[in-house]
């Protein structure tokens, strides 16, 4: 009986140090998106995560440039119009959709990230 109660006892207390797994701590993040080597200004950076995190959207400035936050892990990336400027004429389309082979890693305590289309 004792054997019993022990083994019901242990099974009682095996769950309680479970722990939801923890997200990794987002990291200030700033780069420049360049197109052919020219700044791509006035267009939105997607960011999409592959593994944990959320999407990063930024927008550029009038030097190509975005700043942020993301959580580290690895993002398929592509650009979207901008608000205040038109896509460039010479922008390849398949950069306007999210792709595998497109990928960019963040790593902890990372803070420049440079996309070049």
């Amino acid at each position: 009986m004792f054997r019993i109660c022990l083994l019901l006892i242990s099974v009682a207390f095996a769950g309680c140090g479970y722990r939801a797994p923890q997200m990794d701590t987002p990291v200030a993040v700033s780069g420049k998106v360049t197109l052919s080597g020219s700044p791509l200004a006035g267009v939105t950076l997607m960011l999409q995560p592959l593994q944990t995190g959320h999407p990063g959207v930024f927008p550029t400035g009038d030097d190509g440039s975005f700043s942020g936050n993301l959580v580290p892990g690895k993002y398929a990336y592509y650009v979207t119009k901008g608000e205040s400027a038109p896509l460039p004429a010479n922008i390849d389309t398949k950069l306007l959709e999210a792709n595998m082979e497109r990928t960019v890693t963040v790593q902890p305590g990372q803070t420049q990230l440079d996309i070049s289309l």
